[in-house]
């Protein structure tokens, strides 16, 4: 919320001329009595906070007040009684903050650069259909067993279109990006930027809010450094990146030796000593007292307090038309003053210029003011400028931060109470005891003989023993209802146990706070632990530190696109010409950026490294292929060099399908080769199936030829045989006819004779 103590500016609608160093001191003051004195985090109290939550990130905040909330009497009278309580902090808060910014840190990424403006659109498209039309001569040239070497397209020729629109995508860089890559590398670099980054992300988690500045230094060096936030003023914004702020700046503390070496012949000794003067009488938590004669002695080492401030404004050009010697129509600049109206065309255009200035804080006294050099303008918006300032808020509301070390702050708070509370407790605690009735154990007589035994004696063999005698009556005869001596209950009770729970819950609240749970924090590591449930509890943490990683994200994307027009501009004066670049152990490339970077716009884009999960994951995959046969070791190795995890998946989805087509392609040339070989081997049976046919045909011929010619033998020797018999049967009748007209002859003749003749064989 702002408050109702507004600063009056200095008007920007006059004449830039007249904005001289009255007018740039007169904004200066504007703007310190803006931030300090208008909002609830003015200057003053935004140190203060930082400087308190800083304390409790590193776990060395004060005591003086838990000793006042436990018991503000003893506090007020410095009491000694509380002196065997251990008042040292517990560093749990600076334990989990270094967890936290563990997470942070490890997150890493690549600053890449894009040429995105038209021309070097037109060399990216040329580049494209020069490589398609190589890659389709190449194919043509295949088909027909040419020489493809002319038509090489580089070290790694894309196969086919696919692959080149691929390589297009995620390899395809604008030689001119390349150098602006290299160069923002080296400035990186020469800036330990690794460093710088660490703190502001620390900036970031403790106080809500950190930035950057770059600048040329006195050399023409491009520098980065960080903005420390409790050092810093800047108007109200109501962006978390404070794109819509119209001042920011630093209150820078030095020496007055170091004041006389940035300020330099712009004040004259009788003005630092007047500085001097008047600020040692200064006395507050912000400014040293020095007096008398120690003032004398340390003059040069006496601290100041210097405010750099930039802020933004808005000049006109007026441009007239007017015809050169050539007789051509030109536009050229013109001073407000010189306008003269008759027979002349003219028109004005505004843009946003930056001034700067350095005033010594609680003086009179401004130095280096004036319009800022070498304002960054992007080739598409020539109009515009920015600071040199970039600052990020991930939760800011009306100018009030609100950071993950302010939550732990009160948090911290109640451990401390508890765990201070807890010691007294333990302190306060008694052992376990006895409380005794004397008058139960007086006069106790043992036995008839026996003498009355003493109070402390039957103690004695209560303590001996465990047995324990008394009286049962009292002196007058009566029973009496007293025990001797009752067990007391002491030790650390209740009480000890619910301190002790708030500090668990306490914790617990940390934990949730940070999205920690006793994996990721390291309270209960178990080396069973399946790496699965890990690999979650740590996604989890980055879960709820998220916000912060984005946010310093954008910061850096801001950062490296300020560079790079930067770069521009140093490139464009020569500046860069002495900036050196090791590539590499055994070689040394001297680094020199081509002016012809100046033609370009360059877009910046943050690549992320991939994460140890992520790897893993990339890495499963890829031995999953290689035992399926889908890739080679080569595909293998490409993915494994690749360090864009999206790149890697597609080239890895690639491969496998390329691979998969090609043996698919494979497969289909060894079935038509096995159904060839197969009709082949058809054909080859079919033939010596024909010319088994063939032969046995011809056997059987040959055995019905023989047959036939074995059966007409037969039949020759049967006939002859037969006609033999037939012939044999022939001469037998006619000899069996001669013997019976012989026989006939005979019994004719015996007839004649009177007697019968014998019978003959034929008759019988």
């Amino acid at each position: 919320m702002r408050l109702d103590n507004k600063a009056t500016f200095p008007s920007h609608l006059i004449n830039p001329k007249y904005k001289d160093k009255k007018w740039i001191s007169k904004y200066i003051k504007a703007a310190w009595k803006d931030y300090k004195e208008s909002y609830p985090d003015g200057f003053y109290n935004a140190k203060d906070k930082y400087h308190d939550i800083k304390l409790y990130m590193l776990g060395k905040q004060g005591i003086t007040k838990y000793k006042r909330m436990i018991d503000p009497q003893k506090a007020a009278n410095n009491d000694e009684t509380w002196v065997n309580i251990d008042w040292n902090i517990i560093p749990i808060i600076p334990k989990f903050r270094r967890i936290a910014l563990g997470v942070l840190k490890k997150s890493g990424y690549n600053v890449t650069a894009q040429a995105v403006d038209q021309i070097a659109n037109k060399d990216r498209d040329k580049m494209y259909a020069k490589s398609a039309a190589k890659i389709t001569l190449r194919d043509e040239f295949e088909k027909n067993n040419m020489d493809t070497t002319p038509l090489s397209i580089g070290e790694k020729t894309p196969n086919n279109i696919k692959e080149l629109e691929m390589h297009m995508k995620f390899n395809y860089k604008h030689h001119m990006a390349k150098e602006i890559e290299q160069a923002l590398q080296l400035i990186f670099d020469l800036n330990d930027y690794k460093n710088v980054r660490k703190k502001v992300i620390e900036d970031i988690h403790d106080y809500g809010i950190g930035g950057y500045k770059e600048f040329f230094d006195s050399k023409g060096s491009i520098k980065i450094k960080r903005v420390n936030p409790s050092n810093m003023i800047v108007s109200y914004s109501t962006d978390s990146d404070f794109k819509d702020i119209h001042y920011c700046g630093e209150v820078l503390e030095m020496s007055m030796g170091d004041l006389k070496q940035m300020a330099g012949d712009e004040l004259t000794e009788v003005q630092y000593k007047e500085i001097s003067e008047k600020l040692k009488h200064k006395n507050d938590k912000y400014h040293g007292r020095i007096s008398g004669n120690e003032h004398q002695q340390n003059f040069d080492g006496q601290r100041v307090k210097v405010l750099d401030l930039e802020f933004y404004s808005v000049n006109d050009i007026i441009l007239e038309e007017r015809v050169n010697k050539k007789g051509n129509k030109v536009v050229g600049r013109i001073d407000k003053a010189k306008k003269n109206t008759k027979n002349k065309k003219y028109s004005k255009t505004s843009y946003k210029v930056v001034y700067k200035g350095k005033w010594i804080i609680d003086s009179d006294f401004y130095f280096d003011c004036g319009l800022c050099t070498n304002m960054k303008r992007a080739k598409s918006r020539l109009t515009d400028t920015t600071l040199s300032y970039h600052l990020v808020a991930p939760d800011i509301y009306q100018m009030q931060t609100y950071s993950l070390g302010e939550q732990m702050r009160g948090i911290a708070d109640q451990l401390q109470l508890a765990w201070y509370k807890l010691q007294n407790v333990m302190l306060r605690a008694r052992p376990r005891g006895i409380m005794i009735e004397i008058g139960a154990l007086e006069n106790v007589p043992l036995g008839r003989a026996g003498k009355a035994m003493k109070p402390l004696d039957i103690i004695d063999l209560y303590n001996q023993t465990g047995n324990l005698v008394y009286r049962a009556i009292d002196e007058e005869g009566n029973p009496s209802a007293m025990r001797p001596i009752t067990e007391l209950n002491n030790g650390l009770g209740n009480e000890a146990a619910q301190y002790y729970d708030i500090i668990n819950r306490n914790i617990q609240l940390l934990r949730d706070i940070l999205g920690f749970n006793e994996i990721t924090d390291g309270s209960t590591p178990d080396p069973r632990t399946l790496k699965g449930v890990a690999t979650l509890a740590a996604e989890s943490t980055n879960n709820a530190l998220s916000y912060i990683k984005d946010a310093e994200r954008g910061l850096t994307e801001r950062l490296a696109y300020n560079l790079t027009l930067r770069i521009q501009d140093a490139a464009k004066q020569g500046t860069l010409k002495g900036y050196v670049k090791a590539l590499g152990s055994d070689s040394i490339e001297f680094f020199k950026v081509s002016p012809h970077v100046t033609a370009h716009e360059y877009g910046i884009i943050l690549e992320d490294k991939p994460t140890e999960h992520q790897k893993e994951q990339l890495n499963k995959r890829i031995e999953q292929a290689l035992q399926a046969g889908q890739i080679t070791i080569a595909d293998s190795l490409l993915v494994e060099n690749l360090e864009n995890v999206k790149q890697a998946q597609e080239v890895l989805a690639y491969r496998i399908e390329q691979n998969i087509k090609k043996q698919q392609e494979q497969s289909s040339v060894l079935q038509q080769q096995n159904a060839e070989i197969q009709n082949q081997a058809a054909q080859n049976a079919e033939v010596a199936k024909q010319q088994t046919i063939q032969i046995e045909t011809q056997s059987k011929l040959q055995l019905l030829q023989a047959k036939a010619e074995s059966d007409a033998q037969l039949m020759d020797r049967k006939y002859e045989h037969e006609k033999e018999l037939e012939t044999i049967r022939t001469e037998g009748r006619k000899e069996q006819k001669e013997i019976e007209a012989d026989s006939r002859e005979v019994v004719a003749e015996m007839k004649e004779l009177g007697s019968t003749p014998e019978k003959s064989p034929q008759d019988e």
